[in-house]
C-alpha cells in the first residue's frame, strides 16, 4: 500500500462481520432481531446491545457514540426498512438535518422535532416509491401516490399553523422540512423502469410539478403573515438564502427531459416575498398610493396573499392602493365601499366606464347592500347594465356583459318586496290598481332618465310620488323592468324570465306589456308560461294598446292559444280569426278565391280553435276557421276537420282543389302531396312524384315518404301496391345510406 493506491484486501482470518467496523443488523456476536419498533428499552438486551466493532446504520458512528441508539431506535436501524433508510438518508444530508432556516428562526425543540418529521415522512414516501408495493405475479407497482400522500399531510398541518396567531415560526419550519425532501429526490422512474416485474405509474412529472406549485403558494402566504416581531429581518434574509437554494433544486429536477425552459423558476415568488417585505421602501410606497412604477407589480401568488391579509386585518386604505396598483379593480371598488368612501364608487365608474364591463362591479353592488348603500347599489347596478358604455355589441355579447347586472337588479328589487304585496302582484286573474300606475310611472321615468343616464344616475333615485298607493319596492321593480324595454329591448325575453324566475310574474308582464307587440318570442314565451299563474286579464292594458297595432301573426295565435286555455273562447276565436286572415283572402272573398292558385303556405293548426267554435255553437267561426286552415295549410287532415263543419257540395269542391294541388302545386309540402295521392288512389302519380323529388333531393325524398308513412293506416298500404310501385326507390335510399325509418320499415 503506497502514495493513493487504493486499499486492496487479498485475505481474512476469523469472522469479518465481527472483526470488521459493520452494522449493528449485521452483527454476528449480537444477533438482530427485525422489528417494527421505532425506540430501544434502556437496559434492553436485543438489538439494543452492541458489539466493540457495531456501527449505527443511520448516523455511521460507532453504535456507543450514538446519541439515539435507544430513545430515538437507531439499535433497530436497517437497510431494508424504509423508514430507516430515509432516517439515515436524512441524518447524514447536511442540508436537510441541519437546516440554517430553523437556527435563524430560533425553533425550540418541539418545532424543530416536527420540521424533522415532516422531512423524513417525506423522505419515506420516497423510498416506498422507488422500492414499490408487491402485486400480482411479483409485479412491483411504483405508486407516486405515497409522495401525495405525504405531501397532503404536511400541508394540512401547514393550513392548522396558519390558523394559529402563534404559529409563523412552526408553518415556515414544516413548509422547510417537507419542501427539501421533494427538492432532493426525483419523480423519475429508477433503472428498472423497463423490467417486466416493474411498472411505473405515468403522470409523476405533473404530480411532482403540482406538488412545488403548491408549496410555493403556502409559503407566500406564510411568509406574507409573518411579521418582523416574529420573524426579525435576519431570518428573512436567511430564509431567502435558504429558499434559493431549494428553488435551485427544484428548478434542476423540473427542467430534466424538457425542450422548452421552465416558464416560471419554482419558489420564485416566495423569494420575492422574502426580499420584499411589508416594510419594504418599494412595498410602503404602493400601500400609500404613490407608486407609479408598473413594473414593480408582483406576481399573481403574491397580490392574492397579500389583499387576504390586508382584508383580515381591514386596512382597506391600503388594500385599496394595492388593488388599483395592481389592476384589482373590482377588488379595488369593493375595499372603496369597505372604507366608507360610499360616493367615490359610482363617480369613478362613470369616469371610467370600461370598470364596468365584464362583471366587474357586481361584488361592488354586494358590498354596497352589505353596509346598507342599497340605493347606490342599486344606481351602480342600473347604470353597468342599461348604461350605453360599450359601443356597438351583438345580442349574444350584450347578453353577456349584462345578463349578471341585470339578474342581480332583479334578485335584489324583487326580494325587497314585502311578501303580501308580492302576493297581491302574482293574484291570478286580478291587477292592484297600484301595479297599473306604477308601470305607467315607471314608463315615463326610464323614458326621461334616459336622455341623460349617467347624470341621472349620479342623483338619489326619487322616492314614490307623494299619495301614491304602491311601496319604493314595487317603484324599484317597474323602474327595472321599464329600463329592460326601454334600454335593452334585444334582452326583453331574458329579463322577463328572470322577473318569472325570482318569483314576480307581474314584473314579466310589465315587460310583455311595453315590448310584446314588437317582440314575438318573448310574447309567445309570455302566453305559455305566464298566462297559465296570472290569467289574460293581468294583459288586460296590453291587449289594449295592441288591438291598434299590427302585431305578427305568431303573436296573435300565441294570444289566441292563452284565451283558449283560460276559457275565454271567444276573445279565442277572435284572435285566431284575426291571425288567420292576415294576408288571406278577406272573410266576405275567402267562399270564392282560387284554392287552386299557387301561394306561400305555412304550417297551421287551427283544430283546437275549431272544436273550440262547434262546442259553443259559433257555426260561423268554425267554418271561417276550417276554411282559412285549408288556405294556409291543405293537408288531408285538415280537409277531414272542414268536413265536419261544411256541406257536401263545399266538401267536394275543396277535395278537387286539394287533388289539383297535390299534382300540380310545387311549392306544397312533399309529404302533403304525396300522402294526398295515395288516399286518392293515385299511387303511380304519387310514385312518379317522390321519384322526381329524388332526383333533386334524395333528404327531402326520405322525409317525405317517412312522414307519409307515419300517418298512412296499415290498411290503406295493404289495399294498394304502394310499396311494390316503391321498391326500387326504396332500394335506392338503402344504399346511399339514408337509411329506413320505423314508420317506413312497418
Amino acid at each position: 500500500l503506497g502514495g493513493e493506491d487504493d486499499l486492496v484486501i487479498t485475505g481474512q482470518t476469523g469472522t469479518f462481520s465481527a472483526d470488521m467496523p459493520h452494522p449493528r443488523a449485521h452483527c454476528q456476536s449480537k444477533p438482530f432481531k427485525v422489528t417494527k419498533e421505532r425506540v430501544g428499552v434502556e437496559g434492553g438486551h436485543g438489538n439494543e446491545g452492541f458489539c466493540e466493532n457495531c456501527f449505527c446504520y443511520i448516523c455511521d458512528t460507532p453504535a456507543s457514540d450514538c446519541q439515539g441508539w435507544v430513545h430515538v431506535g437507531h439499535c433497530h436501524a436497517h437497510e431494508k426498512d424504509p423508514f430507516w433508510k430515509a432516517l439515515r438518508e436524512f441524518t447524514r444530508t447536511d442540508m436537510l438535518s441541519n437546516s440554517p432556516l430553523l437556527q435563524a428562526l430560533g425553533c425550540d425543540d418541539q418545532v424543530q422535532t416536527e420540521a424533522h418529521t415532516s422531512c423524513v415522512n417525506g423522505l419515506l414516501a420516497f423510498h416506498c416509491y422507488r422500492s414499490g408495493d408487491l402485486g400480482q405475479g411479483g409485479v412491483l407497482n411504483h405508486s407516486f401516490q405515497h409522495v401525495t400522500d405525504a405531501a397532503s399531510a404536511s400541508m394540512k398541518a401547514i393550513i392548522g399553523h396558519l390558523s394559529d396567531p402563534k404559529g409563523p415560526r412552526t408553518t415556515l419550519a414544516v413548509l422547510d422540512g417537507i419542501t427539501s425532501a421533494v427538492v432532493v429526490n426525483t419523480w423519475r422512474a429508477g433503472a428498472s423502469q423497463h423490467s417486466a416485474m416493474h411498472k411505473w405509474c405515468a403522470g409523476t412529472y405533473d404530480a411532482y410539478a403540482a406538488i412545488i406549485e403548491q408549496l410555493e403558494k403556502y409559503w407566500v402566504l406564510a411568509i406574507v403573515r409573518t411579521s418582523t416581531r416574529s420573524v426579525p429581518p435576519p431570518a428573512l434574509a436567511v430564509m431567502a438564502q435558504r429558499l434559493r437554494a431549494l428553488s435551485k433544486l427544484a428548478h434542476k429536477e423540473l427542467s430534466i427531459g424538457r425542450q422548452q425552459p421552465l416558464a416560471h423558476v419554482p419558489l420564485a415568488h416566495a423569494i420575492s416575498a422574502c426580499e420584499r417585505g411589508w416594510k419594504h421602501p418599494v412595498m410602503v410606497a404602493i400601500l400609500e398610493g404613490q407608486c407609479t412604477d408598473l413594473t414593480q407589480r408582483e406576481a399573481q401568488t403574491l397580490q392574492r396573499a397579500r389583499l387576504h391579509l390586508l382584508e383580515h386585518a381591514q386596512r382597506w386604505k391600503e388594500a385599496y392602493h394595492y388593488a388599483i396598483f395592481h389592476g384589482r379593480v373590482a377588488k379595488s371598488l369593493a375595499y372603496i365601499v369597505r372604507a366608507g368612501r360610499h360616493a367615490d364608487v359610482l363617480s369613478m365608474v362613470l369616469r371610467q366606464s370600461a370598470l364596468a364591463a365584464g362583471a366587474k362591479c357586481l361584488t361592488v353592488c354586494t358590498e354596497l347592500v352589505a353596509v346598507n348603500q342599497a340605493d347606490t347599489a342599486i344606481r351602480l347596478g342600473m347604470y353597468c347594465a342599461f348604461a350605453n358604455y360599450e359601443g356597438e355589441q351583438t345580442d349574444e355579447q350584450l347578453g353577456q356583459s349584462r345578463m349578471p347586472y341585470i339578474q342581480w337588479l332583479v334578485e335584489h328589487v324583487v326580494g325587497r318586496l314585502d311578501p303580501s304585496e308580492l302576493q297581491a302582484r302574482n293574484t291570478y286573474d286580478s291587477v292592484p290598481g297600484a301595479v297599473e300606475v306604477a308601470r305607467r310611472d315607471a314608463e315615463e321615468w326610464a323614458l326621461r332618465v334616459f336622455t341623460d343616464f349617467s347624470g341621472s344616475m349620479m342623483q338619489p333615485l326619487p322616492e314614490a310620488p307623494l299619495g301614491s298607493a304602491y311601496s319604493i319596492a314595487a317603484c324599484c321593480v317597474e323602474r327595472v323592468a321599464a329600463l329592460c324595454s326601454v334600454a335593452l329591448p334585444s334582452l326583453c325575453l331574458s329579463c322577463a324570465k328572470l322577473f318569472s324566475h325570482y318569483g314576480d310574474h307581474c314584473g314579466a308582464v310589465s315587460i310583455v306589456i311595453q315590448q310584446g307587440l314588437r317582440d314575438t318570442p318573448l310574447l309567445v314565451w309570455a302566453m305559455q308560461a305566464v298566462a297559465p299563474k296570472l290569467g289574460m286579464h293581468a294583459f288586460g292594458s296590453g291587449v289594449h294598446k295592441w288591438q291598434s297595432g299590427e302585431m305578427p301573426v305568431p303573436s296573435q295565435l300565441a294570444l289566441a292559444g292563452a284565451y283558449l286555455a283560460v276559457g275565454d273562447t271567444n276573445e279565442a276565436l277572435r284572435w285566431a280569426s284575426s291571425a288567420s286572415l292576415t294576408g288571406a283572402p278577406s272573410e266576405k272573398e275567402l267562399a270564392y278565391a282560387n284554392f287552386e292558385a299557387t301561394r306561400k303556405y305555412r304550417v297551421t293548426d287551427l283544430n283546437p280553435f275549431i272544436n273550440a267554435a262547434l262546442q259553443v255553437n259559433n257555426q260561423n267561426a268554425a267554418m271561417l276557421l276550417a276554411e282559412l286552415q285549408m288556405w294556409w295549410d291543405p293537408t288531408w287532415q285538415h280537409l277531414q276537420m272542414l268536413r265536419n263543419v261544411c256541406n257536401p257540395q263545399k266538401f267536394g269542391l275543396r277535395r278537387q282543389q286539394l287533388q289539383s294541388i297535390a299534382l300540380n302545386d310545387y311549392m306544397a309540402r312533399p309529404e302533403v302531396r304525396f300522402e294526398v295521392l295515395v288516399r286518392e288512389g293515385m299511387q303511380e302519380q304519387a310514385v312518379s312524384m317522390v321519384q322526381g323529388l329524388a332526383q333533386d333531393n334524395i333528404g327531402a325524398c326520405h322525409k317525405a315518404l317517412n312522414d307519409t308513412f307515419r300517418t298512412l293506416e296499415r290498411e290503406v298500404l295493404q289495399q294498394t301496391n304502394l310499396v311494390e310501385l316503391l321498391w326500387p326507390l326504396l332500394e335506392r335510399l338503402l344504399q346511399q345510406g339514408d337509411g329506413v325509418d320505423p314508420p317506413m320499415e312497418t
